[in-house]
């Protein structure tokens, strides 16, 4: 007898604990890489309630940052570079909540004095390319009904904005190219009850 009350109760306190397990759904919308500042709309669809019931929000927001430098010390002594670019990304959800992403990239060279040869390469040059960094940000907002659709289909429209803030101190002389590109994805994770809506 003892043993059928206690596979009873086994049984009753698992049903809960099954029920309450909540599905996940994501959806992600991107900006690629490109030149200097820029404002663009990251898009998604807003949670169907049809699905069912709508716990949590997470936003993961992720900002890449990537440069191409190149620089040649056309004086006759030899010359330092020091170069940091910072890259913020706000993002704008219902409510007027925003998301601030950041990350930054830092070098620095000592260049001999000018080989007579304005290549940026030798002694006298550098030339880094393919120099990135990125940084991942998550938020989940406490209030979700902005995020719950009130007519089929309905979209979530966040605006995003990438400032770009380069910083170089040079000594001496010297010729340069600087191309700096950010680029920035967003995605959306709906966690919900599928068994109640």
């Amino acid at each position: 007898m003892k043993n059928i009350k206690l596979v009873l109760f086994s049984v009753i306190f698992l049903i809960p604990i099954i029920c309450a397990g909540a599905e996940t759904v994501v959806f992600c919308d991107s900006v690629p890489s490109q030149n200097g500042n820029w404002a663009r709309n990251f898009t998604v669809p807003k949670f169907d309630p049809d699905m069912g019931t709508l716990k949590a929000v997470d936003i993961t927001v992720d900002l890449n940052l990537s440069q191409q430098v190149e620089f040649e010390n056309t004086g006759d002594g030899n010359s330092s570079i020091n170069s940091t670019v910072d890259s913020a990304l706000s993002l704008i959800l219902p409510g007027s909540e925003e998301i601030k992403a950041n990350t930054s990239l830092n070098f620095s060279r000592e260049l001999a004095a000018f080989d007579g040869t304005d290549d940026f390469l030798g002694p006298s040059g550098t030339n880094l390319t393919g120099s990135s960094t990125s940084n991942t940000v998550t938020y989940s907002p406490q209030d979700v009904s902005g995020f719950v659709a009130s007519t089929p289909e309905e979209m979530l429209l966040m605006e995003g904005v990438v400032k770009i803030s380069p910083i170089t101190d040079l000594s001496g002389s010297s010729s340069s190219v600087v191309r700096t590109m950010a680029g920035a994805s967003v995605c959306v994770s709906y966690r919900y009850d599928a068994g109640a809506s």
